[in-house]
């Protein structure tokens, strides 16, 4: 036997409230007209009072979706959601290659270049004899025979002309190369002989420093005396060394925390010192120097408020660093095998020294 429940409750003159088992619903009007709502939808009902005529007719019915349409927004929710943790993962994935690029800056360096070898390196053949590409091209003109095509079509002439042609092409070949060791050799002697100019040209080229600038690093120079260099790395912004970790939870959703201070400040070191590193490593990589002294500027992290000047500065030598495995080397540590002067405190910070003395 089905059972119903109805009750209706007057909240105020023509409204009233519905409770029925399926739900809770409000009906407003007055009798013979009312519109009432519920979960199903909205109704309006109509009739003749005292006589039991009425009729009732839906005007807002509940939506319902075909499968195929739920499916679709299932699938169209599962894409969004697919995407926001993409999203959440590669912010993450990027924060940590900041992160790496920060305290990993000393381990690339350019390629060492040998300047005495080169201002010593032989010519590619001797100035007196024919060069290789004119001499392969002299054996071709030897070796042509007319075929039976060349005397048919009358081009034996029109052949020899395209083989002198390599001929010269050859020659001009051999001389281009001649010029270019010329000019290598005629570079290597001047960077040996110490000329600025071509020191400058030599950095502006190889822009050893380009990974240090794009995190706001500025790296000037001078040459103070011959075979010692004094460089400058001012940090450009602060805002360089992240204050907050980024992370993953277990749902995949991005995660934002402050970082711990302690924890800041060491990688605020790492980063000063790996970038001092990598600019004494491409000073020795390119140039003929012995001493480079390289002073960091920024504020200091352990005063309030916080002051600009040198956070650190080192001298290293070209001795010093020639057995060093950089890939293995904690670079904050590394820099107290230099003479050097850095005040950091791992609660504070840096404070404000002094830069080395000269030479």
């Amino acid at each position: 036997m089905a059972i119903r429940f109805r009750k209706s409750v007057k909240l105020a003159p023509g409204v009233r409230m519905n409770i029925g088992k399926k739900g809770v619903g409000f009906s407003t009007g007055v009798k013979g007209a009312s519109v009432s709502t519920s979960a199903r939808g909205t109704n309006l009902n109509v009739g003749i009072p005292g006589t039991g005529l009425s009729s009732s007719h839906r005007i807002m019915g509940k939506k319902t979706t075909r499968p195929q349409r739920a499916e679709y927004d299932r699938i169209q929710a599962q894409k969004e959601k697919a995407a926001v943790a993409d999203h959440a993962r590669l912010q993450v994935e990027e924060y940590q290659a900041h992160v790496n690029m920060l305290t990993s800056m000393h381990i690339d360096s350019t390629e060492p270049i040998d300047w005495e070898k080169r201002a010593l390196s032989p010519l590619p053949f001797s100035e007196k004899e024919s060069g290789p590409s004119y001499t392969k091209a002299l054996e071709t003109i030897k070796q042509y025979k007319p075929t039976v095509r060349d005397r048919l079509f009358n081009r034996i002439e029109q052949r020899k002309e395209a083989l002198q042609a390599l001929l010269l092409g050859a020659a001009a070949e051999d001389q281009k190369s001649l010029d270019n060791h010329h000019q290598v050799i005629g570079q290597a002697k001047r960077v040996l002989a110490n000329d600025p100019n071509e020191w400058s040209h030599i950095i502006n080229v190889h822009q050893p420093f380009e990974d240090i600038e794009k995190l706001h690093g500025k790296v000037t120079y001078q040459v103070i005396k011959p075979g010692i260099i004094v460089a400058n790395l001012e940090i450009e912004s602060e805002e360089t060394v992240p204050q907050h970790v980024l992370s993953l939870t277990k749902t995949g959703k991005l995660s934002e925390k402050k970082m711990a201070k302690g924890k800041y400040l060491q990688l605020y070191q790492d980063f000063v010192a790996s970038g001092m590193l990598r600019i004494a490593r491409e000073f020795f990589a390119l140039l003929p120097v012995e001493t480079v002294i390289v002073h960091t500027y920024g504020y200091s992290q352990a005063t309030e408020p916080a002051e600009y000047g040198c956070l650190l500065s080192m001298k290293v030598q070209r001795g010093e660093v020639e057995n060093i495995e950089w890939e293995r080397i904690d670079c904050s540590d590394t820099v107290e095998r230099f003479e050097h002067n850095m005040k950091f405190l791992k609660t504070k910070g840096f404070k404000l020294v002094q830069e080395v003395h000269l030479p």
